[in-house]
């Protein structure tokens, strides 16, 4: 039986999932048998740990790190070493982690239908995102957890989409990807643009007390809202409008490498771990930036998204050389407005549970980098728009150069916050 893949269904809200399922692809050529019709059939592992072995084999970096990195950043913290080290260890160490995590995740979701298997992948797809603000709003670091919220966002549309496009812009001169379905996700961020700004220039403009306590109620319940639209987006993107959001071409059905049980298991293990390992990152933070002579805004916006865009930023590299870019476009754009849409307000959610003030301000720089960059994305997405040959349907095309611009835009923003400084006074967030 052959079906559109579980990955293209749900491409912009799975990204980790598709990580895995697009490098099983790669190699599925050695693990097929032939069905009594002649057909080709994908073969999955015969058992749990034949499944362990593909896995751990076919990625020999990611596991070296995860046996290494993770027991290191537990040893550091307990045995008490120099803050920097725990930092370190545990920056490392999350990054296996959350691969791993993505592998689990994508094998229950095989197993338990498409539309439960795109919650599970909505919500595990970002838990490590969700882990670190946690962490941070637990530590009273709201700066940095507003500033890891953007600059995931800015990771995604900026990093990973430019070196997608680079890449792809090497072995093809025109790529071509579904307009209609860029355009919705287009939408979906100028609306997180507007949903942040309104109660960071509310902020601004009215310098008082009691007009920040509003602020606070606007900003948990302006997250209830957007949790709504994200629920309507899942809604829209794997029911009522599933085409924009599909490649044309057919591929084969892959075999999970784990058993339901033990993927699940595995998942709920990885979470655990992973929670550890960002409290004891958070808890370093201070003293490491203070000994490193870098900002809380740099670590924020652009070292801690690296931990969970590693997934993202390979697999959309790889399919967009295989000139897969409405695959592409969802992983990048669709990973931003998950973070927008769903762990934003969660974020805003967890720190009203907790009593702290974590709300939609994100202060004006940030809100004018966001906006920028959500006006270069859509400018970028909305040239050479046309209608596909023999069809109605509306196309974009991307090439090389559209890639290295937004590359350069991002490390021109890299530049901005390294230089900034670690001083409390030299804080672009404290400078109005």
């Amino acid at each position: 039986r052959r079906r559109k893949p579980l990955a293209v269904d749900l491409e912009g809200m799975a990204s980790m999932h598709q990580a895995q399922q697009h490098k099983r692809r790669d190699s599925k050529d050695a693990t097929v048998t032939r069905t009594p019709s002649g057909e080709d059939s994908p073969e999955g592992p015969q058992n749990d740990c034949q499944g362990f072995a593909k896995i751990f084999g076919e990625h020999p970096i990611l596991s070296t790190l995860l046996f290494v990195a993770t027991p290191l950043g537990f040893v550091s913290h307990y045995l008490e070493w120099s803050p920097q080290y725990v930092f370190a260890t545990n920056f490392v160490a999350i990054i296996p982690l959350a691969w791993l995590i993505g592998k689990a995740t994508e094998d229950v979701a095989a197993k338990v239908g498409e539309t439960f298997g795109g919650l599970l992948n909505a919500t595990f797809g970002n838990v490590v995102e969700m882990l670190l603000c946690v962490a941070g709003i637990r530590s009273g670091e709201i700066l940095v957890v507003q500033c890891t919220l953007l600059g995931s966002m800015l990771s995604n549309l900026l990093l990973v989409m430019g070196c997608a496009f680079l890449a792809g812009g090497m072995f093809y001169a025109v790529q071509e990807y579904n307009q209609s379905g860029a355009a919705i996700q287009s939408s979906l961020m100028a609306m997180s643009v507007f949903a942040i700004g309104l109660p960071t220039v509310y902020t601004n403009v009215l310098h008082q007390e009691v007009e920040h306590e509003h602020m606070v109620q606007v900003s948990r319940w302006a997250s209830v809202f957007l949790l709504s639209i994200y629920a309507a987006y899942l809604v829209f993107q794997l029911k009522t409008h599933s085409d924009l959001f599909t490649d044309d071409g057919e591929e084969e059905e892959e075999q999970p490498d784990l058993s339901v049980c033990t993927a699940a298991i595995l998942l709920l293990v990885l979470t655990v771990i992973t929670s550890f390992a960002t409290d004891f990152l958070i808890d370093a933070l201070e003293t490491t930036v203070e000994a490193w002579k870098i900002s809380r805004e740099f670590v924020g916006i652009i070292l801690l998204p690296i931990i969970g865009n590693a997934a993202e930023h390979y697999t959309a590299i790889t399919v967009a050389m295989k000139n897969k870019m409405d695959l592409s476009l969802g992983v990048a754009a669709g990973s931003s407005c998950q973070m927008a849409l769903l762990v934003t307000p969660f974020t805003v959610l967890v720190g009203w549970w907790y009593g702290t003030e974590m709300t939609l301000n994100f202060h004006m720089f940030q809100l004018a980098v966001l906006y920028f960059a959500v006006f270069l994305v859509t400018t970028i997405l909305s040239t050479g728009r046309c209608e596909k040959e023999g069809s109605t349907t509306l196309i974009g095309k991307t090439n090389w150069f559209q890639g290295y611009v937004l590359l350069v835009t991002y490390f021109v923003l890299g530049l901005i916050y390294f230089f900034e400084g670690s001083g409390q006074h030299k804080s672009l967030a404290n400078s109005y």
